[in-house]
């Protein structure tokens, strides 16, 4: 599994100090509902001292790490993805749609009177209203619900811990999917001890096809600007990670694997040791797999919100918490 790497590493370096660089790889299953580690993966997070994990979630992938002094790899960490947000079935779906209808109608019921029983030709009226609305005719079928959460969890020593969360931001992609007239793919990054929130944003270049992810990575003493670019030539999905200008590392997707595994190394510099930042790049190459089927439901909102069908899009509640202003007075 140990294998060099071809890339040309940028020599520049960032401090004199010497830093250890970090060699992760992730190996995510094509079918994790069959894998074993799915029985592993639950029964330990079962006592998991944390409440991230959800009775809707199933093991997809583990991450080992590469022991620079022995040279082994030891399995770390194991990823779970929220299955009730992003393959719904029948009955999730129904819930969500009854959920979206049951607020429309306290919506037009407010319209209507903001406080006490309707009259009866209130009643009447808003029985009209309602059979008239879009968002009441809506079918499961039409409304598109799918959104991806990727969780990692820490597996070594004693007890099984939550170190960060990749979820999908349904709304900001639309927004800038209609302004650019591409599918582009916006995801947020939750890591523990932290009171920020990071983005990973992709972007659109004109004449340029292999894909561009942004962030910022505030690390308390700095922002580090990160810079995701997939290589023009690649026989995989293989991407440089530049920090303020410089390579420092990459993502490095095998071709013959059924899921997307990929070698996640970190060069000799500061954030080689900085665990948080290992750990987003660790959850964005768990992403990697999901892209193209994200696209494609970004595909479906971004039409039907340029139809002016925004209705057809469930926000989450999770979702709509990363939008919260934490200045509003209470």
């Amino acid at each position: 599994m140990n294998r060099p790497s071809n890339r040309k590493v940028d020599q520049r370096k960032v401090d004199q100090q010497e830093y250890d660089s970090v060699r992760r790889y992730v190996d995510m299953w094509a079918m994790p509902g069959m894998h074993p580690s799915n029985v592993e993966f639950l029964q330990k997070l079962k006592t998991a001292d944390t409440n991230h994990f959800t009775t809707h979630m199933d093991c997809v992938g583990t991450v080992s790490e590469l022991d620079q002094e022995s040279g082994d790899w030891e399995k770390t960490h194991l990823v779970g993805v929220r299955t009730d947000v992003w393959k719904p079935d029948d009955e999730e779906l129904d819930c969500a749609l009854g959920a979206m209808q049951d607020k429309r109608r306290r919506e037009v019921k407010q319209s209507i009177k903001k406080h006490g029983r309707l009259t009866k030709k209130q009643t009447e009226r808003l029985d009209e209203e309602l059979a008239a609305d879009e968002i009441m005719q809506l079918k499961c079928n039409e409304i598109e619900t799918r959104r991806l959460v990727l969780k990692l969890f820490k597996t070594t020593g004693t007890r099984v811990r939550w170190v960060g969360t990749i979820e999908e931001v349904t709304a900001m992609e639309v927004q800038n999917s209609m302004g650019s007239a591409r599918t582009l793919i916006t995801m947020a990054v939750n890591l523990p001890r932290t009171s920020f929130v990071t983005y990973v944003q992709q972007n659109h270049r004109t004449f340029r096809i292999p894909a561009i992810y942004t962030s910022g990575f505030y690390d308390d003493e700095q922002m580090w600007n990160v810079m995701i670019k997939r290589q023009w030539f690649s026989i995989g999905a293989d991407f440089d990670v530049e920090v303020n200008g410089e390579t420092i590392g990459e993502i490095d997707g095998r071709l013959f694997s059924f899921g997307y595994d990929s070698y996640v190394e970190v060069d000799e510099h500061p954030l080689a040791e900085n665990t948080q930042f290992v750990d987003l790049l660790t959850l964005f190459a768990t992403s990697v797999g999901y892209h193209k089927a994200m696209r494609r439901s970004i595909k479906k909102r971004t039409e039907a919100a340029c139809c002016g069908e925004s209705h057809r899009n469930l926000l989450h509640d999770e979702e709509l918490r990363l939008r919260h202003n934490g200045r509003a007075a209470a």
